[in-house]
């Protein structure tokens, strides 16, 4: 399994020698967790950095009680979440599994760790930091330039599959308008 995993990483990303590999294989963990569970929370230090084998997760912030996503990640997706610690604040939001999931996991001193040892590791870190700065400003523009129908179709276009893995609540949240107004826009495709 585990040479699958990095094979899939690969191909998604970069080259990785195999020293690297053989390095990072024995800094991780393969975990499972149920749907619902928490990788981060907010108001906590997240020290960890995550590969999906197998699952969905969403970002969220709570805002008067209410759920407001702004993320998701699927299968060959990184999960970056310890800029919070590389940072030294606490996070302010909530990383959630969806599915039942399978993920590599590795702290943060073991990814400093494999930076500071293998370039091309390191290189695989700036790729996936890469990677969720140009999500975050697509996500930016988006709400700034473009029309709710299109914000839609956008997204259904980059994961075609959303709607039978993610909630509607969700994903009404992700798009910034009500679940009513989400069901109209789909009634109309």
């Amino acid at each position: 399994m585990i040479e699958s995993i990095f094979n899939r990483i690969t191909e998604e990303y970069c080259e990785i020698s195999p020293e690297t590999i053989n390095d990072w294989s024995e800094k991780i963990k393969i975990v499972e967790y149920k749907k619902k569970h928490l990788l981060a929370k907010e108001g906590t230090y997240s020290r960890k950095f995550y590969f999906i084998v197998k699952g969905a997760i969403k970002a969220y912030y709570m805002l008067d009680g209410k759920n407001v996503t702004d993320w998701f990640a699927f299968e060959n997706d990184f999960i970056p979440s310890t800029t919070n610690h590389i940072i030294g604040q606490k996070s302010t939001h909530y990383i959630e599994l969806l599915e039942d999931s399978i993920l590599i996991e590795l702290d943060a001193d073991h990814l400093e760790y494999l930076c500071k040892k293998h370039h091309d590791f390191e290189h695989l870190y700036r790729l996936v930091l890469s990677k969720t700065i140009h999500q975050l400003r697509e996500r930016i523009a988006s709400l700034q330039f473009r029309t709710v129908q299109q914000r839609y179709t956008s997204l259904i276009d980059l994961h075609p599959k959303i709607e039978s893995r993610v909630p509607l609540g969700d994903i009404a949240s992700f798009l910034g308008i009500t679940q009513e107004t989400l069901s109209r826009i789909r009634a109309s495709r």
